[in-house]
């Protein structure tokens, strides 16, 4: 990640210093061609392209301007103040501050992605640890259900007390996960324990109903005896 950005960073600033570098070269051509070439020329600082380059930079860089400008009013060029001044503004003000401003805009978006790479790291780590977490109560849920089908001397409460125990506190998934919190377990487990004791009442309640059925169907012959000997005794 770092070295792409600074990949990024070194193409953008390289267009920039082109950029640069052909402002400067036009600025040298004319400024040889207004202060260079004349009879009354600033040989010294404009003889050639090479010394042109030079005091190019150094109004670039705004060392010692001032002095380059007096010469060239000595010298009686009427354009001289207007090319100063167009110059630093383009490569001082407008240049550098893009120069500076690409290599911070670069550096904030190289560290964005790597604040988001990180965090998308660590939700992933997290979210692994939590499937884990999961996943080891899923099964300390199942092995208490089966303890329960098997053993039937102990009460849900001794079952919930011991599956407590099991848990650790640390883990987030208890308190982050409403369906792993020990309340929920424990809520559920006693529903269970509950519901069987109804299966058990509506069993014995279905006993009964078929008993009470089974002696109205004995009586049921019975009755229709006694009708028909009523029926032939008044005939």
């Amino acid at each position: 990640t770092l070295v792409s950005a600074m990949r990024q960073t070194a193409c953008t600033v390289a267009s920039v210093l082109v950029l640069l570098f052909v402002l400067m070269y036009v600025f040298a051509v004319l400024g040889f061609c207004l202060f260079g070439v004349p009879e009354s020329a600033d040989l010294n600082n404009w003889g050639n392209l090479a010394l042109a380059f030079f005091t190019l930079f150094s109004l670039a860089t705004v060392d010692g301007w001032t002095d380059l400008q007096q010469q060239l009013d000595a010298r009686n060029f009427t354009l001289s103040r207007s090319f100063t001044i167009i110059f630093i503004l383009l490569a001082s003000f407008v240049f550098l501050s893009m120069f500076v401003g690409v290599m911070i805009i670069h550096t904030e978006d190289s560290v964005k992605k790597f604040e988001r790479e990180l965090m998308l790291e660590r939700h992933m780590t997290l979210m692994e640890e939590k499937h884990v977490i999961l996943k080891r109560q899923q099964e300390e849920v199942s092995k208490l259900m089966q303890t329960q089908k098997n053993v039937d001397h102990k009460s849900f409460t001794e079952l919930v007390e011991k599956f407590k125990k099991t848990l650790r506190h640390t883990d987030p998934m208890v308190l982050d996960d409403f369906g792993t919190s020990l309340p929920f377990i424990d809520v559920y487990l006693s529903t269970l324990d509950n519901q069987d004791a109804t299966i058990y009442k509506l069993q014995e309640l279905y006993y009964e109903i078929v008993h009470v059925l089974s002696l109205m169907l004995e009586d049921l012959p019975q009755k229709k005896q006694s009708q028909s000997l009523e029926k032939v005794e008044e005939k």
